[in-house]
């Protein structure tokens, strides 16, 4: 009896070792696939969108920004321009860079269509970006005032 125990006891202890093997195998195999990689460097047309402060649903701010933001990888930098519409009615648009809000650089501006382009740089694409930004629609004496997050998609 004690010699059909051992046999029982090595057999599992086998089996479980060898599934124990196989499982950190696939781990270990699956582990670099899950892993973005970086870009290339060049030049990208990203699509993104403009959420409403911490949560999934779509900013009425959205719709004063064009699609898709033009995205410059270069040296492991991310370099983001945005075409602002309504340009007037948008007096101050910022995002965060080292935890602070800052001004975004205007890199252009066009009055005859009424647009601005701005541009900031984002250390990760794949995490959400807090931008802020205020419409002030002086005829009907509305400023708004809106924490947001950009979520871009993948490159």
């Amino acid at each position: 009896m004690n010699m059909v125990m051992n046999r029982f006891e090595q057999f599992s202890f086998k089996r479980a070792f060898v599934a124990l093997i196989m499982t950190a195998l696939v781990f270990a195999l699956m582990a670099p696939l899950s892993a973005k990689a970086a870009a290339a460097d060049g030049t990208y047309n990203v699509d993104y969108t403009v959420l409403k402060d911490q949560t999934n649903e779509t900013s009425r701010l959205d719709s004063y920004l064009t699609k898709p933001a033009q995205v410059t990888v270069a040296n492991g930098k991310n370099v983001v321009r945005l075409t602002v519409k309504s340009s007037n009615l948008i007096t101050a648009f910022k995002v965060e860079q080292n935890g602070v809000l800052q001004d975004a650089t205007v890199v252009s501006t066009n009055t005859a269509n009424n647009t601005r382009v701005v541009e900031f740089e984002v250390a990760d694409l794949n995490a959400k970006v807090n931008a802020y930004a205020e419409i002030t629609i002086p005829v009907i004496g509305y400023t708004g005032k809106y924490d947001v997050q950009l979520q871009f998609d993948e490159i």
